[in-house]
């Protein structure tokens, strides 16, 4: 499909004051969930899967993951350090007109509560990637049933901001299947594949079309099966969901691909198990290696079609991209985003669209 259909392509939903949704990736963001970095990192002595999920990370990175076993974001430092690149995103956002919410930060306790203490030590905790936990496509707001073990617990810290924020609207707000997670978990190993498990940055929404990406890792992303989930529920709404597949080291879709404009692509080609998707044939790709996507190179996220938020790290600095985006006509706003790079996320990772709309003068 080439980038002209894609301005003339009618919107998804009616957006009206009371409701939430997103039509395009690139629309205007009205409204997001920004994460809380509070962590607790598994116990490697009985987390065995987690050296699976550690095939994601650059070797360095997933050594002080491991050497952090047991303990959390707190006592560590860790949260203090990634609050501040938080606040850093929200000012940048709420410069450009974003309510900014956020969820309840967690404890060990509520979660063990939940689910029991053996459970927090098996999979531990992590809130700071909100886009995971749940998905907004058109006016459907969907609670995903989580294909990384740790995430399990995320939907908890939502679940007030989304009751206070949703009730009264005309979402279609919904879940998806519950998991019987005891049939997921042997020897101290956990495997995905074979249940419907989704996280939202799987998920590109560009109108009527939605892009899911499933990797062949087996203890973190999403599943064959959510992506069928996904396409089946959405059908009956004139949605056209396709999957894309990814290699066992890629963790979402958005690891590899950014779509900040319409005709324009942030793009790992070497990342597609079946090349990069012919809806964005004839589109100016802004490449990058396997090798930057592991520091989260493609990560950013669109204010609306002429602004962009890219963080950077120590391992890629990313000025290549931003100059190419540059030229591309879109303003780029660079964060320092280390310390939420080293565990597997970034700037897109760390936010949760509810509103965001494509200007009406820009379709």
């Amino acid at each position: 499909m080439s980038a002209c259909a894609i301005f003339s392509s009618g919107p998804a939903w009616s957006a009206s004051t009371d409701t939430v949704g997103v039509d395009y990736e690139y629309g205007k963001l009205k409204e997001v969930v920004v994460g809380v970095p509070y962590t607790v990192f598994p116990d490697m002595t009985v987390a065995k899967w987690a050296l699976e999920t550690a095939k994601i990370l650059p070797r360095a990175e997933a050594d002080r993951a491991i050497a952090l076993s047991a303990k959390d974001s707190v006592s560590t430092g860790i949260y203090d350090q990634l609050e501040k690149e938080n606040g850093e995103l929200i000012a940048i956002l709420e410069s450009h007109g974003v309510k900014v919410l956020r969820p309840d930060v967690l404890s060990r306790e509520r979660v063990a509560e939940n689910f029991g203490m053996d459970y927090v030590r098996f999979g531990g905790i992590s809130q700071q990637y909100t886009r995971d936990p749940a998905i907004v496509v058109g006016d459907n707001v969907i609670e995903n049933s989580m294909g990384s073990l740790y995430r399990r617990s995320d939907i908890l810290g939502m679940v007030k901001l989304l009751r206070d924020r949703l009730m009264n609207t005309a979402t279609r707000w919904v879940s998806m299947p519950a998991l019987d997670y005891s049939q997921m978990v042997r020897d101290g190993q956990f495997d995905k594949t074979g249940f419907p498990v989704l996280e939202g940055g799987d998920v590109i929404v560009l109108g009527r079309k939605v892009f899911v990406g499933t990797s062949a890792n087996r203890t973190t992303g999403s599943s064959e099966l959510g992506y069928l989930w996904l396409k089946n529920y959405l059908k009956p709404q004139g949605y056209d969901v396709e999957r894309v597949r990814l290699p066992e080291d890629i963790l979402h879709l958005d690891v590899v691909l950014s779509v900040p404009r319409p005709g324009v692509i942030v793009v790992c080609p070497d990342a597609f198990v079946d090349g990069i998707p012919a809806y964005f044939k004839g589109w100016k790709q802004i490449k990058v290696t396997k090798e930057e996507t592991r520091y989260l190179a493609t990560n950013g996220l669109p204010i609306d079609q002429d602004n962009y938020i890219m963080g950077y790290n120590g391992h890629f600095d990313n000025k290549r991209i931003q100059k190419e985006l540059e030229a591309s006509g879109i303003k780029v706003y660079p964060i320092e985003f280390e310390g939420h790079t080293q565990f597997g996320g970034s700037i897109r990772c760390s936010t949760m669209p509810l509103l965001r709309r494509l200007e009406a003068e820009k379709k």
